[in-house]
């Protein structure tokens, strides 16, 4: 992956920047940059998700169907918390799938199977807004409750993490070919996602990505420290130190990244 196509992807922060990658580098049909052009707005309290839930919600809006009979519902949710809310996600999961006894209100929207459901969601801060792709799919180990899986990244991710989510995103959630094959779709995206929500760590791919994720995390922390200190605080003293003895045109960002 070029260092062009990765400051791309770090930069996605809003629905309709990631809409024109999915365009682009996806071959998503998408005819117009207009984002609301391309949705359907969802209100919290007509899915009947309870108030406390909703208050963590800015947005709900489905992208409206490219095709006829797609078997996917596309869904781009904005949080306002700084981590993915996983009770908000599905409360409105518990919304959208197809149950063996509906309430009345329920025939006036769509519904999907669980495992035809992909949610888009933005959340974190402003200048640091994460994007994450989610899926939910039925796993014997959990009985009923659905096993939430993911791929995500944000502009401070490592050029590994960057480049393991640019390769699945072409690989794996690319628009099919033959959009009539339903199953051989549904079987394709349905791939794309492998690694569970801050599950446990069991893989080695699962060890690096954890590993990418806290470089990260401990790399975004240093900068802030940084940024508030004066030139005696520890941090400060022990990159003087670092550049006195090692490298002499050490900045702040390659510290962080020590």
């Amino acid at each position: 992956m070029s260092s062009e196509d990765r400051e791309r992807l770090r930069a996605i922060k809003t629905f309709p920047s990631l809409v024109k990658y999915l365009r682009d580098e996806l071959e998503w049909p998408i005819e117009t940059d207009d984002f609301e052009e391309l949705t359907f707005d969802y209100d919290p309290e007509d899915l009947g998700i309870d108030p406390q839930t909703a208050a963590k919600i800015e947005a709900i809006k489905q992208l409206r169907p490219f095709t006829t009979n797609q078997p996917w519902g596309i869904f781009f949710v904005k949080f306002e918390p700084r981590r993915l809310p996983v009770v908000a996600l599905r409360r409105i999961l518990r919304s959208l799938v197809i149950r063996t006894r509906q309430w009345a209100n329920r025939s006036e929207r769509a519904v999907w199977h669980l495992h035809d459901l992909l949610f888009i969601s933005a959340y974190g801060q402003d200048d640091e807004r994460q994007i994450t792709f989610a899926h939910f799919a039925e796993s014997p180990d959990t009985g009923d409750l659905p096993t939430l899986r993911v791929l995500g990244w944000d502009d401070a991710d490592t050029a590994l993490h960057l480049d393991h989510a640019h390769q699945t995103l072409r690989e794996k959630l690319r628009w099919p070919d033959n959009p009539a094959n339903l199953d051989r779709w549904r079987a394709n995206w349905s791939v794309a996602f492998t690694l569970r929500h801050r599950e446990v760590i069991t893989t080695s791919q699962m060890l690096a990505v954890r590993l990418a994720d806290l470089a990260r995390a401990i790399r975004r922390r240093a900068n802030a420290v940084l940024a508030v200190e004066t030139d005696k605080g520890p941090l400060r003293t022990l990159m003087a130190g670092f550049r006195a003895a090692l490298i002499h045109d050490l900045d702040e960002d390659d510290f962080a990244d020590m």
